[in-house]
């Protein structure tokens, strides 16, 4: 389970922007759609908006891990944002979110979905990986960190 599996660096938004919760999940779904023009933009996006409107992905030091699941084959597909300044997100601590993945699985795979929540979560627990990222200036660069420090830990089974 490798995040370069999924994440496209066509899916690495750099300088994330939006003054909403709407406008940040659309701004971060966007590369996915123009990478995938089969995924239904109005689907993904009510998708999100619902998953946020349920709870917040935000869940606390600058992250957040917005998700859902849509009709889009076997594919899980990823998306990293950033905003260094940090926006608001509805964190659970109040402070603001700096870092997002968001995550997009097939409806057909539930545990699949799952188990990649769970390896995200537990990459961004490393407080040096998070400043990694928020310090990276390309694209490649995320990708490098991220495969560096999926290499850093065991293998999930």
């Amino acid at each position: 389970m490798r995040i370069a599996q999924i994440l496209n660096p066509k899916c690495v938004v750099l300088d994330l922007e939006g003054s909403s919760k709407r406008e940040v999940l659309e701004a971060l779904a966007q590369p996915l759609i123009d990478l995938r023009p089969d995924v239904d933009r109005g689907d993904l996006i009510n998708v999100l908006v619902k998953r946020e409107e349920a709870s917040s992905t935000a869940i606390a030091d600058g992250i957040a891990i917005p998700h859902g699941k849509v009709s889009l084959g076997e594919e899980v597909l990823a998306v990293f944002g950033r905003n260094s300044g940090g926006l608001d997100f509805g964190s659970v601590d109040g402070q603001p979110t700096k870092l997002f993945f968001l995550l997009v699985s097939p409806e057909s795979h539930p545990s699949l979905h799952l188990r990649w929540l769970a390896h995200i979560a537990s990459l961004l627990k490393n407080p040096e990986f998070r400043n990694s990222l928020l310090a990276a200036e390309t694209p490649d660069e995320v990708l490098s960190l991220i495969d560096e420090e999926e290499r850093a830990r065991p293998e999930p089974s």
